[in-house]
């Protein structure tokens, strides 16, 4: 179960849309991060997809696209700056995240 697991998610990143071969790069070190990379964004599409985020409960009025889900995401990430003293108060005590992979 686990080999086919591994190998949909792989299948799915080489022939979806994520494209891991156009990483036009020479840099070995530049191209594991961009894989890196690839795999978070597959991981978070899957959590979207297969969780209850985008469920109707959730967000009644929807998103109306993936792009404009990306695209409030980004303006999100890039206007909401949390500083050092933000966090610990967020989160006070240390903490992992931890995934179930049973």
């Amino acid at each position: 179960m686990r080999w086919k697991i591994e190998n949909e998610g792989f299948n799915v990143q080489k022939n979806g849309e994520y494209a891991p071969e156009h990483a036009y790069t020479e840099d070995s070190n530049a191209a594991e991060v961009f894989y890196f990379l690839l795999q978070i964004a597959h991981m978070l599409a899957q959590l979207m997809d297969k969780g209850s985020l985008l469920k109707k409960n959730a967000f009644p009025a929807g998103f109306g696209s993936v792009k404009n889900l990306s695209f409030r995401l980004l303006e999100a990430r890039r206007n909401a700056r949390l500083s050092k003293a933000d966090f610990d108060t967020m989160f006070p005590t240390q903490f992992q995240i931890r995934f179930d992979s049973s």
